[in-house]
């Protein structure tokens, strides 16, 4: 047998040796790993390559190090994670790089009672030379004995630096009425640098989008709506720069409030507008003058606040003068560019109806001017 011969079979026996499937067990317990979400898999997890590369194996996937790395040693390939037990998860997030720089394909699949099934559209991330932490990967929720990432596509041998999973909460998000525009109201979620609301006339069908910033949720308002007509809210979180949670859907009717007859402690409204032939009232037809309508003006501490909209109505309210002081301040805090987007003024029992309680809520970028009238003492 000649020296070339054995030299040949050598080659070939170590090469298909190199590139044999591998399964090694996970030596973290769930920890963080820095810069990436979630946490690396549970202890006793199993890491198997469809390939292996030389000594890059794949267990170096679930270390907690972006530093080590599991290669395939080819453009495709596939990575399996089984778990000592189930484990409940909706994201995974993966660290990887490529030389040269490209574009890759990934599908996730999931373990359920010995068969995997696949839990996520396949998604297209860009890779560079260096470490690259992808957005993280939306799966469907569900409890799973193990997770595989298949990967395809590119012009060089496919690697993965690290793997972590998480689960993110589901944002409750709740609608509320107000004259042309929408208050909404959720819950914030952790990681979350912005959101995005979605929203239009027809459910599941949205038109028209807004991002806004973390510090905002619980307390937005969406402007320049329809009064009476149905609009329908989703919001979702971005994490990453990936469109990660989900909200349910709220359907809001903005409208707009009844405007009653300004009223003293000592004239309660009786919810009818004033007769316009009795002196001291105001013609319904006719704009208001901004002055109190009731001769018997009360004296004390308090004020007639008038608010004139940028739609022309104008709004009067009869308020003690703390409470014009608070509006004010409101007002000139949201000028200078903080506070809320917008400012409930009790009506208080003069002007209560049937009801337990009444606020206007006012939206600073629909106020014109405001007008106070201080009572004589």
């Amino acid at each position: 047998m000649s020296k070339k011969f054995l030299t040949t079979v050598l080659t070939f026996f170590l090469i298909n040796i190199m590139l044999l499937p591998a399964a090694t067990h996970a030596a973290t317990l769930n920890k963080t790993v820095e810069g990436m979400l979630g946490f690396s898999p549970p202890t006793g997890t199993t890491a198997k390559g469809s390939t292996t590369y030389y000594n890059l194996v794949a267990s170096n996937a679930i270390d907690g190090s972006v530093k080590t790395t599991w290669n395939a040693g080819g453009e495709n390939g596939n990575i399996e994670l089984r778990f000592p037990s189930p484990v409940e998860i909706n994201f995974i997030h993966i660290s990887t790089n490529a030389t040269p720089p490209r574009d890759i394909k990934y599908t996730i699949y999931g373990l359920v009672e010995g068969e995997w099934k696949k839990i996520s559209e396949q998604v297209t991330q860009s890779l560079s030379a260096t470490n690259t932490i992808t957005p993280p990967i939306k799966v469907q929720q569900g409890t799973y004995d193990g997770i595989k990432v298949d990967a395809l596509g590119g012009a060089s041998w496919l690697a993965i630096n690290e793997i972590t999973l998480g689960i993110n909460e589901p944002i409750d998000l709740k609608g509320q009425p107000l004259d042309s525009s929408a208050k909404l109201n959720w819950n914030p979620i952790k990681d979350a640098a912005k959101y995005k609301i979605n929203y239009g006339t027809q459910s599941g069908k949205y038109s028209e989008s807004i991002t806004v910033t973390k510090d905002v949720d619980g307390n937005y308002v969406v402007p320049n709506l329809t009064n009476g007509t149905v609009y329908y809210f989703q919001v979702i979180a971005i994490i990453n720069g990936a469109e990660m949670v989900i909200s349910n859907e709220v359907a809001v009717t903005p409208n707009e409030p009844k405007t009653t007859e300004p009223t003293t402690p000592d004239n309660p409204s009786t919810g009818e507008p004033s007769n316009p032939s009795e002196p001291g009232t105001t013609n319904p037809g006719e704009p208001s003058t901004g002055e109190p309508t009731n001769p018997q003006s009360p004296s004390g501490n308090r004020a007639i606040l008038v608010v004139t909209m940028t739609t022309g109505l104008e709004k009067e309210f009869d308020l003690s003068i703390k409470e014009v002081n608070d509006f004010i301040a409101w007002y000139e805090g949201k000028q200078a560019g903080s506070g809320s987007a917008s400012y409930a003024i009790n009506k208080h029992d003069n002007n209560k109806g049937p009801f337990s309680s009444r606020k206007d809520y006012m939206l600073y970028d629909r106020i014109l001017t405001f007008e106070v009238s201080e009572y004589s003492k």
